[in-house]
């Protein structure tokens, strides 16, 4: 729900903008709300999570996501931006219970559920555009292609969830045994490396089509097709989540996967030819696909005591980094020229996985990385 709303708000605001006559700047703010939204949850998140549950709360997200996602669809502007405003708050919300929801449910698995929650959200993050442009192609309006695909999957799971046993945190003498590299710690170092990987991504998500249209001119709808490839390859890994994390430390699959984006990049970066660009930016998401599901579990995990509290802290360091990052990338290459700021992307990289790197060998060295 959340990867295809907040996805598709991208695909939905050039025939937003038109049909409120308003210009870019005023419907660009609207994916800026969900950024606000999480440094917003990231604080208080965690209280409404302790005193509603886990299972109340995603309801409650689950409501605000179909709401606001009908008040965007509408002729006002004041009721899209409210939409827009409580589609942010519904998404951070998720963002806040799911994670500190499978970590108490799967505390030796807890990174792969993470990332196979996250494989979801890709293949419908893809899928939003696509849905959205064949709406519009078939005539039917934009509308339809937004809300359709959504409307009853939501409804379908709030009867779900309504069922869902709420099994709330352990205590601290019955708390289960975690997996590996997912022990107890201090929250800064997982934190930055959790915002570190978010900056990443995002910088990605945001800018890669505008690279391939000023590095290659591509016309206006094959960019964004292109772009989507990095969601593509995101979805690929973090499907076989399971499978990859199985037995491996958290820390040396951050490492790997720092080295495999870096070379991903370094080919869509200085790739000649469009189709060569377009491997590296599918090798970059492959690479880059488990970074944020074993940063966040790790993040999670930090603090066993309390997953709702860490899981807040979590939204708040996302909330920065979509927020920060992609705008910085934007303003320098104002000054620089997009080619050259977008090199903030391997240097994130190269620090993320440094970081890594320098936590495993201080730690006890897994048996298989």
């Amino acid at each position: 729900m959340l990867g295809y709303l907040l996805n598709g708000m991208g695909a939905v605001l050039g025939p937003l903008q038109r049909e409120l006559n308003v210009d870019r700047a005023a419907v660009a703010f609207y994916p800026s709300l969900f950024a606000c939204a999480l440094l917003i949850i990231g604080v208080v998140g965690h209280r409404v999570t302790i005193r509603l549950g886990h299972r109340v709360s995603l309801w409650v997200a689950l409501c605000g996501l179909a709401t606001g996602a009908v008040l965007l669809t509408t002729q006002a502007r004041a009721l899209t931006l409210f939409g827009a405003a409580l589609l942010g708050l519904a998404g951070a919300l998720v963002v806040q219970v799911v994670p500190a929801a499978l970590n108490v449910r799967q505390p030796q698995n807890a990174a792969a559920a993470v990332a196979e929650a996250n494989a979801i959200s890709s293949y419908a993050s893809v899928l939003a555009p696509v849905a959205v442009a064949t709406a519009v192609l078939v005539g039917v309006g934009w509308r339809v292609g937004y809300l359709l695909p959504v409307l009853p999957v939501a409804i379908a799971m709030l009867f779900g969830v309504r069922r869902l046993a709420d099994r709330e945190q352990p205590g601290p003498t019955d708390a289960p045994r975690t997996g590996l590299g997912l022990e107890p710690g201090p929250l800064l170092g997982r934190w930055t490396a959790l915002l570190l990987a978010v900056s990443v991504e995002f910088c990605l998500v945001f800018w890669s089509a505008d690279a391939f249209s000023e590095w290659h001119r591509v016309g206006a709808a094959v960019a964004p097709a292109l772009a989507a490839l990095f969601l593509l390859g995101m979805a690929m890994t973090r499907t076989a989540a399971a499978r990859v994390t199985a037995g491996r430390h958290p820390l040396g699959i951050v490492v790997v996967a720092c080295g495999v984006a870096i070379v991903g990049f370094a080919v869509f970066w200085a790739a000649p030819v469009t189709v060569l660009a377009a491997v590296g930016l599918l090798l970059t998401g492959l690479g880059i696909s488990l970074l944020y599901p074993m940063t966040l579990t790790r993040a999670v995990a930090a603090w066993p005591h309390a997953p709702d509290r860490a899981a807040g802290r979590a939204a708040l360091a996302s909330g920065l980094a979509i927020g920060i990052a992609p705008l910085a990338l934007a303003r320098l290459a104002d000054h620089v020229g997009l080619r050259a700021a977008f090199l903030i992307v391997p240097v994130l990289l190269v620090v993320l996985g440094g970081q890594a790197a320098l936590a495993l060998s201080g730690g006890r060295r897994p048996r298989s990385l």
